[in-house]
């Protein structure tokens, strides 16, 4: 019970500072299923009209960005667990990569 807590206490958390941080329209947290290969996450990333960014520290965490009003819900049609609006500096993704994949 208290892994669930965090859990929600955590995306919570998530949701609140994509709000008040999300500056750049058109980027996105994308979180799938623990245990998504990163390859499964940009597939599904792609099969949404959108493209990476960003991976994340977690191969089921990636930034992705997309023009398509509707991407957030084709995300979730394509299996996304979340896909809110990225603030600028976003704790889960990986600096080593260093900026724009796609």
């Amino acid at each position: 019970m208290p892994a669930v807590l965090l859990l929600l206490g955590g995306l919570a958390g998530l949701g609140f500072a994509s709000v008040a941080g999300a500056s750049e329209k058109g980027r996105y947290v994308v979180i799938t299923a623990p245990g998504t290969s990163l390859a499964d996450t940009i597939n599904m990333v792609s099969a949404a009209d959108g493209r990476l960014i960003q991976p994340g520290r977690f191969s089921n965490i990636v930034i992705a960005g997309s023009g398509r009003p509707d991407f957030q819900a084709q995300l979730r049609k394509s299996g996304a667990w979340l896909a809110v609006a990225a603030p600028d500096d976003v704790g889960c993704t990986d600096s080593t990569a260093g900026g724009q994949i796609s």
